[in-house]
Formats: C-alpha cells, sequence, structure tokens
C-alpha cells in the first residue's frame, strides 16, 4: 500500500511539473519570473506539499526553475530555460562525430513514437504552440545557431505530448546532449529553409493525427547533416 501512495503522489508531481513545464516552454511565463510561493502553487493546483516538493525537484533537475529560500523568495523561472539546453541533464555529449552519431541514432528510433503520441494526444493550444515555435525559427533563419537552439525547443514542446513518461524524460536527455555538441558546431553551410520546410510539414501532420502523412513527415526529417557537421569547430 505504501508503495501505492508514493507512486501516486510521484504522478501527481510529475503532472504538475508538466504543467508547469509547459507554460515554461510556451514562454507564458518569462525567463526570471516568479512562479509563486510552494504553497500558493499548493493552493493553485489543490495538491498536498509533497507533492509540490516533488515537482519542484523534478524542474530543478531539468534546469527550469530555482528555488530561492526568504523574504522575497520563491520558485522562480531560469534566465533562458525556455530556449537552451537544460543545463542540469544527467546526459552529456562526449567522444565528438562518433559519440554524437550514436546519440543520434536513439534519438531517430525515438522519434517516430514521440510524433505518434503528439498526433494521438496534441489540442488546439498545442499546435498554437508548436506554429508560434516555427514562427520563431523563421525569423532566425540568418542566425543557424540561434535556429537550432529553436528547433530543440520545438522538438521538446512536440515531446511534451508524449503520454508515456520515460519515454518523454529520455528522449529530452538526449536532446539535451545532441544541443550542447551543436552549440559547438560549424553551421555556416546549414540549409535552413529546407529544415523549416520539413518541420513544418512535420507540425501539420501531427495536427491531422495518425497515418500515412504522419509517417511520411517522420521518414522526411534528415539527422545526416547533424551527425557530419556537429563535430566540427566555430571558426574564427
Amino acid at each position: 500500500m505504501r508503495d501505492g501512495l508514493i507512486d501516486s503522489r510521484v504522478s501527481r508531481a510529475e503532472s504538475v511539473a508538466g504543467r508547469l513545464e509547459a507554460e515554461i516552454m510556451d514562454e507564458v511565463v518569462a525567463p526570471g519570473a516568479l512562479l509563486g510561493t510552494k504553497d500558493e502553487l499548493r493552493q493553485r493546483f489543490g495538491v498536498a506539499l509533497a507533492t509540490i516538493n516533488e515537482a519542484v525537484r523534478l524542474l530543478e533537475a531539468r534546469g527550469l526553475i530555482e528555488a530561492r529560500p526568504g523574504p522575497g523568495g520563491g520558485i522562480f523561472v531560469t534566465s533562458g530555460s525556455a530556449a537552451m539546453a537544460l543545463s542540469h541533464s544527467t546526459l552529456r555529449f562526449k567522444g565528438g562525430a562518433s559519440g554524437f552519431s550514436e546519440y543520434l541514432a536513439v534519438r531517430d528510433a525515438l522519434e517516430p513514437l514521440i510524433c505518434r503520441e503528439a498526433a494521438r494526444n496534441h489540442g488546439p493550444g498545442d499546435i498554437d504552440a508548436l506554429t508560434r515555435i516555427l514562427g520563431q525559427m523563421q525569423a532566425k533563419l540568418g542566425d543557424p545557431h540561434a535556429y537550432m537552439r529553436l528547433n530543440y525547443k520545438l522538438h521538446r514542446r512536440i515531446a511534451k505530448l508524449a503520454a508515456n513518461a520515460p519515454l518523454h524524460r529520455i528522449y529530452s536527455m538526449l536532446l539535451d546532449s545532441m544541443q550542447d555538441a551543436l552549440e559547438r558546431a560549424d553551421l555556416d553551410d546549414f540549409d535552413g529553409a529546407a529544415h523549416l520546410a520539413e518541420h513544418r510539414e512535420l507540425i501539420v501532420a501531427i495536427e491531422g493525427g495518425e497515418g500515412s502523412r504522419l509517417e511520411a513527415a517522420i521518414a522526411r526529417q534528415s539527422p545526416s547533416y547533424m551527425v557530419s557537421r556537429a563535430p566540427a569547430p566555430k571558426k574564427r
């Protein structure tokens, strides 16, 4: 019975953490903003303080929030958390091109599962959020590194629609490690327009639900560019 109670509390904590993470990733709350005190969050979500403590722990581990004690303290959004890799991930990219390729191979195996979950579970607000990120990506086509940070933001937002919590966590940690590598990549010849078109089609396909269009959109995702370019140092 005790194990069941713990599992129930953790499940509620993951639900609270997921809702707050969605607000952060969708920029409903700005970097540095106060989400509230733990007691305010407890009242907002109608859960026990222990559940809020666990949700805070989960979000701190993902680098999305920080808890500040004392007068004027509370739970704050970390700076840049919606657009950057999560700084406290337990997975870190190592080993140059071959290491990156290994991470990419696992991510590619999970990508169809993530996209099918998104196609099953999305709501109108989710598609609106994904479309806004696509617009931000388009605005950064002239800045490949900024564009790719937003691309990872897009994929994290898609992953938020996965009902399978372990799948979401593993996929997100892989993205964190891959983004670390891409921050050091030479992206001067990146074909952003083609990449953006592929992702626009992917979001349209997710909105349409499971089927042949979604499978075709998943198949058109092209990671080979990132494999060959990621380990190259930035030009000076």
